[in-house]
């Protein structure tokens, strides 16, 4: 055994190796990024098979076609990418999956790299699926080996989740294998409507898969994972990276003015513990970020067992509903229930801005504001004020001049809706490469189907640049930096039907971006103008 400095990203993927994972799948997004990345970097192809996917719905279905053939395999996505993944994973739930299946799941309180800050917790409940989340880059790679385990014998997929700043917090001495054990491949299991839901499984399976949940709501009331400290009249309980960061104000357990919780199963909750802590507790502050997923389930509980300890957290107001939660909140949630209490550190909302975890500056030699430049000055020359809209990626540069961006691939049926109902200027639909592979394709299918009077704008810029310069299927190589089929934006487009097609570079002088822009504005009809515009990495 070797003793490591693992950081959260790491330890994720280390102890994915320690427990024999083949197959890894993921499309680009912080957090969970970086665990896919040094699973390439760290591995062969024959010892571990590692893609990045044209979007998070290929890549769970090719870690799930691996789990059916009897190989481990992780599933490595962001919050906003978890929706994508829905709906194989909305019958997945239902089969079971046979050799063990992780899903990687990075949540981003605060919105540091993502449009929103989703609560990704709350699908745990509608994909009946078990959540666990670590507190510590230690527990995390401890946990991971277990969730493979867990997963490959009650036959259900385990999602692990982190936040940004969990991704680059630091545990010291995490004793690692110095050599990669290999999980034995099961022999896959043929065997009619197995793995086939249909109306005449569907209530079956859905009633197996119940059974699978209390056997996981076992395993989550027997888990070492959860841990109970301390004493006193008063408790709180702490989610994840929550509870470190309550250590960090209170320090470190045991306290016998405070009875601390250490919660890591999310879901299903281990009920019975929870009973057992909350008993002859006077109240409880619960610790979490986002959205008081875990706060109801607690009043839940309280109520089912007949305990009276008052439960606070965000529905009381002492714990935010917005944004990342830092210790000076902690610290101050703290006091304002128990104000003789005494703290180890004080922390104060001026320090917060050294709490925030560290972001690389990407999209820094954006060149969409230059291209935006040339759109409108061509518009200007023919009397137009076109509607722009964008995906998410490359247009967070230029985002005060949109008219709309919500989602991948959704540019171009917004801006086709725009015309449809009536608005007269010209829609504009901008998009970046990786989102053209993404979900754009399905779009660009729609629209010539329907014949949408819409403009495509695609920069290419030669790589999934917002997430950290990852390949995608027009770059031309993989995950390892191996030579890979380079498919090309136009030939696609153009067997898709779209009959206009232009196409800029970086050497074209302004003139000639203007005057294919002016062409794309003048004409009626669906038009595509390609820009390949490389971006170069940050120093």
């Amino acid at each position: 055994m070797t003793q490591l400095t693992l950081t959260g990203d790491e330890a994720f993927a280390y102890g994915s190796l320690a427990s024999g994972v083949k197959i890894v799948t993921g499309y680009p997004g912080s957090p969970s990024s970086g665990t896919l990345q040094i699973l390439a970097d760290h591995t062969s192809e024959e010892d571990v098979y590692v893609e990045w996917s044209s979007n998070e719905k290929v890549a769970a279905e090719v870690a799930i076609g691996a789990s059916l053939a009897g190989r481990r395999a992780l599933i490595c996505t962001k919050s906003v990418g978890m929706n994508v993944m829905l709906d194989p994973l909305m019958a997945l739930n239902l089969t079971g999956v046979h050799a063990g299946l992780v899903i990687l799941l990075g949540d981003d309180p605060g919105a540091y790299g993502s449009q929103n800050e989703q609560d990704t917790r709350l699908l745990s409940p509608l994909l009946e699926m078990p959540m666990l989340e670590p507190a510590t880059p230690a527990a995390a790679y401890a946990m991971t080996i277990a969730a493979f385990e867990m997963s490959e014998r009650l036959r259900s997929p385990v999602i692990l989740r982190e936040t940004r700043s969990f991704s680059q917090s630091v545990s010291h001495n995490v004793e690692v294998p110095d050599d990669l054990p290999s999980a034995p491949q099961l022999e896959m299991i043929r065997e009619p409507w197995r793995y086939v839901p249909v109306p005449r499984t569907a209530i079956g399976m859905h009633r197996e898969l119940h059974a699978r949940l209390a056997a996981l709501a076992d395993w989550a009331d027997a888990s070492p994972f959860n841990q109970i400290s301390g004493g006193g009249e008063f408790g709180v309980i702490g989610c994840g990276l929550a509870y470190q960061k309550l250590l960090d104000v209170i320090g470190e357990p045991p306290r016998e003015d405070l009875r601390l919780f250490q919660l890591s199963h999310l879901f299903p909750l281990p009920r019975k513990t929870v009973a057992t802590f909350l008993d002859g507790l006077s109240g409880v502050l619960v610790l979490e970020e986002n959205e008081p997923f875990v706060e109801r389930q607690i009043k839940a509980v309280a109520h089912d067992a007949g305990v009276h300890a008052r439960v606070y957290g965000k529905e009381s107001g002492h714990i935010p509903r917005e944004g990342e939660l830092f210790r000076w909140q902690i610290e101050r949630a703290l006091l304002k229930v128990l104000p003789e209490m005494t703290v180890a550190k004080h922390f104060t909302e001026a320090e917060e801005e050294a709490e925030r975890p560290k972001q690389r500056k990407n999209c820094a030699g954006c060149r969409f504001g230059d291209i935006l430049d040339s759109l409108r000055q061509a518009a200007d020359a023919l009397g137009q004020t076109p509607l722009l809209v964008g995906d998410p990626g490359c247009l967070v540069t230029v985002g005060e001049r949109l008219d709309a961006k919500y989602a991948m691939g959704s540019a171009i049926g917004i801006a086709d809706g725009m015309r449809r109902a009536g608005a007269e200027e010209r829609a504009v639909a901008l998009f970046g490469d990786s989102s053209f592979f993404h979900l754009t394709l399905p779009a660009i299918v729609n629209a010539v189907h329907h014949q949408s009077d819409v403009v495509m704008v695609v920069l290419d810029n030669g790589a999934t640049v917002t997430s950290g310069f990852q390949p995608h299927a027009g770059v031309g190589r993989d995950v390892r930096g191996g030579t890979a089929p380079r498919l090309q934006m136009d030939e696609i487009a153009r067997a898709c039907g779209v009959q206009w097609i232009r196409k800029f570079g970086p050497d074209d002088p302004p003139e000639r971006r203007e005057e294919l822009f002016r062409e794309a504005l003048s004409q009626g009809g669906l038009a595509l103008v390609i820009v390949h515009a490389p971006c170069e990495r940050p120093s």
